[in-house]
C-alpha cells in the first residue's frame, strides 16, 4: 500500500471519529461558547480517535527501520479544503463538513472571533500524517537531525530578602497606630456596609482604655444602638468610638492619653460583657483590626 493510499485511509478514519465527537458535543455545547471553551468541552474519545492507528499492516515489513511520523504538507484535495463563499460563517462551514468550529479555527489559525473572508481557502479535515520509512542500514545516511538540546535547569527560587516590601495589610498590623481598648475575643468582625466595627467579648466591668491619645468629642447615651458611648478624636482624620459601656469615666472635652481608662465594659441581660469598637478615618468606617497589633497586651 502506498503512502498516499495509507494517508487516505487514516484521513477517512479520522473524519469518522471527528464527526462522532461533533455530534456528541452538539448535545452540550451552546452557540455562544468561545472557541477556547468549546475545545475544552471536547470528548476524550475525539483526541484518542485522532491519534494514528497502531494496528500492524497486512503487508509484512521485512527489514525496514521503525517509521518516523512526519506532517504531510497540505494537499489540494477538495475533501480537505473549502473556499469560503458569500454568506458563509465558521459555524455553518463546520456543520456542513461535520467538524467542530474550534477545530477548523485551529487548523487555519483563525482569529478568536472566528471571522472568515469570502474566497479564503480553509482546511476542513484534520491534517493527515503519513509514515515515512527510515533509511535501511545499507543505504546512504541522510542528513542527521540533531537532538534538541535539553532546556537549562530552572533557577531555584531565592529565599525572600529581609528587605522585601511588606504587604499593605501586614504593614498595617505591624505598624499599628492604635492599642487594644479592652482584652477579649473578637466575636463579630468588621464587614463593609454591614458591620461598621468589631465586637470584643470581655468580662463585665473590664476597663475600657483609649486606643490612642486624643480629645473626647462625645460621652453619653443619646445615640441609638450604641448604649453608653465615648467618641475620641485623635487627629484631623482619625476618631475612635467605644460603645455599649457600663459606666463612663470621661466627659466631653476631656483630653485622654494612650491607655487611659475611659469607661468600664457593660453586660447584656445574661451577664455577658462586650465592647463595640469602631474606627473612622476621614469620616468613613475602616476595619479596626487593620489598625491594632496582632497580639493583645
Amino acid at each position: 500500500m502506498g503512502i498516499l493510499d495509507k494517508g487516505a485511509e487514516i484521513a477517512a478514519a479520522v473524519a469518522i471519529a471527528a464527526a462522532s465527537a461533533a455530534m456528541l458535543g452538539a448535545c452540550t455545547v451552546t452557540p455562544w461558547h468561545s472557541s477556547a471553551s468549546v475545545a475544552d468541552d471536547a470528548p476524550a474519545a475525539a483526541s484518542e480517535a485522532a491519534a494514528p492507528s497502531s494496528a500492524p499492516s497486512a503487508t509484512p515489513i521485512e527489514t525496514s527501520a521503525p517509521a518516523v511520523v512526519a506532517e504531510v504538507p497540505p494537499s489540494s484535495a477538495t475533501a480537505e479544503f473549502y473556499r469560503v463563499k458569500a454568506g458563509d460563517t465558521l459555524s455553518r462551514i463546520a456543520v456542513t463538513h461535520k467538524q467542530r468550529a474550534a477545530d477548523i479555527a485551529a487548523w487555519n489559525k483563525l482569529p478568536a472571533s472566528g471571522t472568515v473572508k469570502v474566497g479564503q481557502l480553509l482546511r476542513v479535515a484534520p491534517p493527515v500524517k503519513a509514515s515515512v520509512a527510515a533509511p535501511t542500514p545499507g543505504s546512504a545516511p541522510a542528513k542527521s537531525l540533531a537532538a534538541p538540546a535539553s532546556p537549562p535547569p530552572a533557577a531555584a527560587p531565592s529565599a525572600p530578602s529581609a528587605n522585601a516590601p511588606v504587604p499593605p495589610a501586614a504593614a498595617a498590623r505591624t505598624n499599628a497606630r492604635l492599642a487594644w481598648p479592652v482584652s477579649g475575643s473578637v466575636v463579630t468582625p468588621f464587614a463593609p456596609g454591614k458591620q461598621r466595627g468589631i465586637v470584643v467579648a470581655c468580662a463585665p466591668g473590664a476597663p475600657v482604655k483609649a486606643a490612642a491619645a486624643g480629645r473626647v468629642m462625645y460621652a453619653g447615651s443619646g445615640i441609638k444602638g450604641y448604649g453608653k458611648l465615648v467618641i475620641v478624636k485623635h487627629d484631623a482624620h482619625l476618631i475612635t468610638a467605644y460603645g455599649r459601656n457600663g459606666r463612663l469615666l470621661v466627659k466631653q472635652g476631656d483630653t485622654v492619653k494612650l491607655g487611659q481608662q475611659i469607661a468600664t465594659s457593660g453586660a447584656d441581660a445574661v451577664g455577658v460583657g462586650a465592647l463595640l469598637f469602631e474606627v473612622r478615618e476621614n469620616g468613613k468606617p475602616v476595619d479596626p483590626l487593620a489598625q491594632l497589633p496582632r497580639k493583645q497586651p
